[in-house]
């Protein structure tokens, strides 16, 4: 690879504590030449695990993946609360009040499903352009709209000891595992702090990752190429067309198509309209199915 035009596809970057998404992001672009990057799914600094990397052209097919469901194996601190709701806040409550196995359990329940939560305070989310986060350390004071989640598994994985417990969790996007431990508490006439998080999924993406000191020492290696995973890797299970020339012609100029063709019958699902098309073994567009016609939303050039 000699220099950033050649980049483009993804990195599943197993992020570390104590650094940022955007740090972690910097530092990756550096090893490709300060290309083009961009990441979905952010992570807290305290949070470690799956951060999926977009390099090069491979950036423009980040919005189609922002909805996907994520799993988390978890661990929350039941007796305590802090500002932050982990261990980043100050201490406002620390009781020796702990939940048994049956409430934590019948707990759970509650959760599954398709919910209603309001995100945490010390969230990413914006207020008239401002992160909440940033309004919160100013003790401005906010509201902040319910979101509805979907939680797909939600299981206790130990009780560590009579304060800690460990969960894992598969849940739609948008969900704040802080504010799922605050919730849980309250159901159980406690406080619960999260005191580690790890992201283990990331949709369909595969999760075999590469850690990031690793990666840093591929820098003006040739080998640093063989980490990035091309953009067809990432939509596993997703509906995909193969175009002949006349049809990745119609692509380029925006037009729909008939899907007369399609790569693998059988991985077609008739629940997900996204589809990708591909040409000779390219991605060239991303877009969606409407009965058997393919309307292109994002178009490429060949990658």
């Amino acid at each position: 690879m000699k220099n950033q035009k050649n980049v483009c596809g993804w990195i599943f970057l197993d992020k570390p504590i104590g650094m940022s998404s955007n740090m972690v992001l910097q530092k990756v672009r550096k090893v490709f030449f300060n290309c083009k990057a961009g990441y979905v799914g952010t992570l807290d600094p305290l949070a470690s695990g799956f951060l999926p990397i977009a390099l090069g052209k491979a950036t423009k097919t980040i919005k189609f993946l922002e909805k996907s469901y994520k799993e988390y194996v978890f661990t929350v601190k039941w007796g305590l609360q802090t500002s932050t709701g982990d261990l980043e806040g100050d201490v406002i409550t620390n009781v020796n009040k702990f939940p048994n196995l049956d409430d934590i359990k019948n707990t759970l329940k509650k959760f599954c499903g398709e919910t209603l939560q309001t995100p945490h305070k010390f969230s990413s989310k914006k207020i008239n352009g401002i992160r909440a986060y940033k309004l919160a350390r100013k003790n401005k004071k906010f509201k902040l709209k319910k979101n509805k989640i979907d939680v797909k598994n939600f299981l206790l994985v130990t009780k560590n000891s009579n304060d800690k417990t460990t969960f894992y969790i598969k849940c739609s996007s948008g969900t704040y595992i802080r504010s799922l431990a605050e919730d849980m508490a309250k159901i159980m006439r406690t406080y619960g702090t999260l005191i580690a998080l790890r992201r283990i999924g990331f949709g369909e993406f595969n999760k075999k990752l590469i850690s990031l000191d690793y990666l840093l020492s591929l820098v003006h290696s040739e080998t640093q190429i063989k980490t990035i995973k091309p953009i067809s890797s990432v939509f596993r299970g997703v509906n995909q067309i193969d175009l002949d020339r006349n049809e990745f012609d119609q692509i380029l100029n925006g037009r729909s198509i008939k899907m007369k063709r399609l790569s693998d019958k059988k991985k077609i699902n008739a629940d997900n309209d996204f589809t990708f098309a591909k040409f000779q073994d390219k991605v060239v567009a991303l877009g969606y199915r409407v009965k058997e016609d393919f309307h292109p939303k994002k178009i490429f050039e060949i990658l």
